[in-house]
């Protein structure tokens, strides 16, 4: 089954919500496509690991993921994990820790209730970032 998706863009003024034109949310698509990938390609490969770690493992966890744990997890060095948790926040795509502490918010996933729930064939619960 392939369920048709109707990509339509709305944009509310004054209580009214008013269709944007195509080519129009295209150009803003493309840009925030090509502004991923360039934030990605900055990334080295055990970068990448510990991100795609804290994505795979926040759908799992009750409590916010600590760099110790991912350290120990993927054994890398916690001084490395450390910097690249601090890129990765610096960089306002990839994570957010709130009060500094640990992460709990990893695109697209947020341990806060934000109101939208996301569930994955597997049966995981997650609320979306």
């Amino acid at each position: 089954m392939n369920p048709v998706v109707k990509r339509r863009m709305l944009m509310g003024v004054g209580g009214v919500m008013i269709p944007i034109p195509k080519f129009v949310s295209d150009r803003g698509l493309n840009k925030g496509v090509a502004g991923a990938k360039s934030k990605a390609a900055r990334l080295s490969e055990d970068e990448r690991r510990v991100h795609h770690y804290i994505v795979r493992k926040l759908p799992t966890v009750t409590r916010p993921i600590e760099a110790l744990q991912v350290s120990e997890e993927l054994l890398l060095p916690l001084d490395m994990v450390s910097e690249t948790i601090e890129k990765l926040e610096e960089m306002k795509t990839f994570l957010f820790r709130t009060a500094g502490q640990g992460i709990d918010w990893a695109y697209p996933i947020s341990l806060d209730d934000t109101g939208y729930e996301m569930r994955c064939s597997t049966g995981e619960r997650f609320n979306a970032a």
